[in-house]
């Protein structure tokens, strides 16, 4: 069940014809813009047409899971919470995690991205819980990498790096150690910029010789551009998860993530697959853009099957066994009081202001 026909943060094209049943709640509408109530509403009424024995929602901070979550109490049925939140993502405060320990006590099982949102979902109270969440489609991007040079990619081995142009994606360090890292050597590899946002014009602004914007791309065009890159940095100093990691992972890259990113303990082995700095540490970035571009094109090929191999685990299959796994949990036969309450007050106001972490 889809919540609404758009969204107004990406600017992904619509999918065609679902192979499974697709439903709507609000087809004509775009999900920021629905009021809370008609949101609740909406959710609810939608989910007493389908009557599905468990239901998985998003995490906690948005009003359609907690719409989702009262469903599944009044209903006794499962209630599965799809959560890659971590512990790291933000300063925590105690009023905030009692209110969401309280509405997790609802919650059946979770269905985890990894090691720090097992760890956070467990510390919450959730003990049952499941992995993967952030996957893709690997052999998609294993087979796309094939393709031929995109029109915007420079000749030759180069860096890329994709995501949000927002200021925790971090990408202005990345581009003040790319400027180190090019007076340092004698034949730069390339920087490539996949992505837009509202920090494009100071990023352009910021960014030297040897840095290509090759903008938003849609997801065919994007194997491609993976296919012909020497090796995947990731700079973020915050992110839940980092999808693009497993993107260039499918498509056989070494990779250079930030420990700021979610997926770091679970996707990098230092030294066989690629290296983690911290994302403040702008030397060390520079130094590992060195170290990367001066491998020999055999060992950075035997460091990108190592993250081939290791994304392996990281399928939709996988996804899909983790969900189905986490769908089995029997449902909790009450509906706890504190976790009533808590849905009760965040229905008085918008419930991301718990869980609200900065561009």
């Amino acid at each position: 069940m889809e919540v609404a026909g758009d969204d107004a943060t990406y600017a992904w094209d619509t999918e065609g014809e679902s192979p499974f049943p697709r439903t709507c709640a609000f087809p004509d509408r775009t999900v920021e813009a629905i009021p809370n109530a008609e949101m609740a509403r909406g959710i609810t009424e939608a989910l007493d047409r389908l009557d599905p024995s468990a239901v998985a929602f998003a995490s906690y901070s948005t009003p359609d899971a907690l719409a989702a979550l009262a469903w599944c109490r009044r209903k006794r049925r499962t209630a599965v919470m799809m959560f890659d939140s971590r512990a790291e993502d933000a300063p925590r405060s105690v009023p905030r995690e009692a209110l969401k320990r309280a509405l997790v006590s609802g919650v059946d099982a979770a269905l985890v991205a990894g090691t720090q949102s097992r760890a956070y979902a467990r510390a919450l109270g959730i003990h049952e819980t499941y992995a993967p969440l952030d996957v893709v489609d690997n052999a998609s991007f294993a087979s796309g990498a094939e393709q031929p040079r995109p029109a915007l990619a420079p000749d030759g081995p180069y860096f890329l790096a994709s995501g949000r142009f927002v200021g925790r994606k971090n990408l202005s360090t990345l581009l003040r150690a790319y400027a180190t890292y090019r007076t340092r050597s004698d034949v730069p590899w390339p920087l490539v910029l996949l992505g837009d946002g509202p920090e494009r014009e100071p990023l352009a602004a910021l960014a030297g010789e040897g840095v290509t914007f090759a903008g938003f791309q849609q997801r065919d065009a994007l194997p491609a551009f993976y296919g012909h890159a020497g090796a995947f940095v990731h700079s973020a100093t915050q992110d839940q998860w980092g999808l693009v990691v497993n993107e260039a992972m499918a498509a056989g890259l070494p990779l250079l993530v930030s420990t700021g990113a979610g997926c770091a303990p679970d996707l990098v082995e230092n030294g066989e697959n690629g290296w983690t700095f911290s994302p403040e540490a702008e030397d060390d970035l520079a130094a590992l853009l060195s170290r990367t571009a001066a491998l020999a094109p055999e060992v950075r090929q035997r460091l990108g099957q190592r993250s081939r191999e290791i994304v392996a685990s990281f399928r939709p299959e996988d996804f899909a066994e983790g969900l189905w796994r986490a769908c089995l949990t029997p449902s909790k036969r009450a509906f706890p009081l504190r976790c009533r309450l808590a849905l009760a007050a965040l229905a008085r106001r918008d419930p991301r202001a718990y869980h609200a972490i900065p561009d």
